[in-house]
């Protein structure tokens, strides 16, 4: 889709980003004003590019609604090309701001707040406009769903704290509920990024399709549903140390890798690839962990624990290390429980598969992701790999699922 990116100039880091994640996505992003011309060129680019445009992308705080500033007149162009906003215009807080100094035709569409990773939020919402649009031009929805689609699931919330502040609809789009378990997902665009650094595997660039990916290891409290579901699998090794529901945010460890296979598929999901795991854990930017580059902290990770007890101190449950959730917004990509992932292990790697790659046929081994608590910082990097037979259950070894994009 063409896509326009209204910000005021105090905003440009993070429009920047957004700009960035909706590229990778695949759509054309008029983002960058500063090589325009001042004067009416300035204002008739601005125009032309705005009535062009399938969706205009507003980023909201107190700066953009300041009456000096130009996305003002951004917001009356779009407003004079389409006259209705639903469908067109999409308002994505970044900051509280007073619902009364929004223009009426912000205020005419349900404002949206991410409660996490705002580029990954906006490229979800973005993504299911452009599966709505598609859907029109097969005529096989209206309008007034297509404005629905948008929005996808949404949760209101009372700004209670702030009562001058705007009210919105959260967008659940990295938390977008999944099958019969109900986990929360993230959405990770399709694109190409840097795989491997050299000393762990090759560094090469590889293309990965839209995809989804649990935000959370897999927890205790949903496997037990699932052994319950199914009564067909043994539980997991050291399960009776376990207490429900106290420990039922910790993610499920001691299963191997038929045991992940069979919940992720029970579950309408599948296990990641390598490349899906590392792109959702490292992003675009080559980072050698899902944080950045700085070294871990026990504030972005659980490993360097040598706990004897493993669901009493040993694992911490999962989001507890906000600061170490990676470029999408996926939680515990390093440490806490290493995870399991589709793919075969092998140390070499195809020249020519670099797109949607999923690894060697048939070997040995399948391949473990991230780290565990027991490891040392520079074993938790997202570029570590790790693998063990398919049949192997290891104490601080888990998994999370994922799904194909619609």
């Amino acid at each position: 889709m063409r896509i326009f990116l209204s910000y005021a100039s105090q905003d440009r880091e993070a429009a920047s980003a957004i700009a960035r994640c909706l590229a990778e996505q695949g759509h054309d992003v008029f983002f960058d004003r500063e090589d325009l011309p001042p004067g009416e060129e300035f204002h008739s680019r601005i125009r032309g590019a705005i009535e062009k445009s399938h969706l205009v992308v507003f980023l909201v705080s107190p700066d953009a609604v300041d009456a000096g500033s130009y996305t003002i007149t951004e917001v009356e162009i779009a407003e004079k090309a389409w006259k209705r906003a639903g469908g067109r215009l999409l308002p994505v807080v970044l900051r509280p701001t007073p619902l009364e100094s929004l223009p009426p035709f912000v205020r005419s569409v349900t404002l949206l707040e991410t409660t996490g990773n705002v580029p990954a939020a906006v490229a979800a919402a973005v993504h299911r406009a452009g599966a709505a649009r598609a859907r029109r031009r097969r005529g096989k929805i209206g309008l007034a769903l297509a404005a629905a689609s948008l929005v996808g699931l949404v949760t209101w919330r009372l700004a209670a704290r702030e009562p001058a502040a705007v009210a919105v609809a959260v967008v659940a789009a990295e938390r977008e509920p999944s099958a019969a378990d109900g986990a929360p997902a993230v959405l990770v665009p399709g694109g190409t990024f840097t795989m491997g650094d050299d000393e762990e595997s090759p560094r090469r660039e590889v293309f990965v399709d839209s995809f989804y990916i649990d935000r959370f290891e897999v927890t205790t409290a949903r496997y037990a549903r699932f052994l319950a579901a199914t009564g067909s699998l043994r539980a997991p090794d050291e399960w009776e140390t376990l207490t429900l529901p106290a420990g039922g945010d910790l993610p499920v460890v001691g299963v191997d890798w038929n045991d992940a296979d069979a919940y992720c598929r029970w579950a309408g999901r599948r296990l990641p690839t390598e490349a899906e795991w590392e792109k959702a854990a490292r992003g675009t930017d080559g980072r050698r962990y899902p944080w950045g580059d700085m070294q871990p902290t026990p504030r972005h990770a659980n490993y360097g624990n040598a706990s004897p007890l493993t669901y009493d101190g040993g694992l911490a449950a999962v989001g507890t290390h906000g600061l170490g959730d990676g470029p999408y917004g996926a939680s515990d990509m390093a440490g806490n429980a290493g995870e399991w992932v589709a793919d075969w292990y092998a140390e070499s790697f195809a020249s020519g598969d670099v797109r949607n790659p999923a690894g060697p046929d048939a070997g040995e081994g399948k391949v473990i992701r991230g780290g565990g608590r027991y490891d040392p910082g520079d074993r938790v990097s997202a570029v570590k790999r790790f693998h063990a037979s398919p049949d192997g259950r290891l104490d601080d070894v888990g998994f999370r699922c994922a799904r194909d994009a619609d």
